[in-house]
């Protein structure tokens, strides 16, 4: 069985997200991230099959830790850095963040996905947290 928590890179398929992407070179990792977002956007018929919203979730909190507020994402990322090597996206690509926005919407909005299977009203609530601190930050860069 899988891990599956509730902050933005506390699951397995987030885990995998950032260890795929760490082993690009970095300065590919804002197109890998923006070619993400535009896919998710323009296929999320294909959730579950070729996308899951953790990843989303941990792709969204990626671009927001490289923005004003998302310090206390840096230092999430950094207790993983035994796991994986992550660069953060510059700052300046205000289009990243309105993707990522969008892309996060689309499976955190209001009833989205990723806010299914919570077993507690404590893991729900948490989950709803992460969500609106994400949002948030990314709404904030726009």
């Amino acid at each position: 069985m899988g891990t599956f928590g509730t902050g933005p890179f506390g699951s397995d398929g987030a885990l995998d997200f950032l260890e795929e992407l760490a082993e690009r070179p970095p300065e590919q990792h804002p197109d890998v991230l923006r070619h993400m977002f535009t896919y998710v956007l323009a296929n999320h018929g294909l959730l579950w099959r070729d996308f899951f919203p953790d990843q989303v979730v941990a792709a969204a909190a990626l671009v927001a830790a490289a923005l004003l507020g998302g310090e206390h994402l840096q230092h999430r990322l950094a207790d993983l850095s035994d796991e994986t090597e992550i660069a953060l996206p510059p700052a300046s690509a205000s289009d990243l963040a309105a993707l990522a926005l969008d892309a996060l919407l689309l499976v955190a909005g209001p009833d989205g996905p990723w806010h299914q299977g919570w077993s507690t009203e404590a893991d729900r609530r948490g989950a709803q947290q992460t969500i609106n601190d994400l949002v948030a930050i990314l709404r904030a860069a726009i």
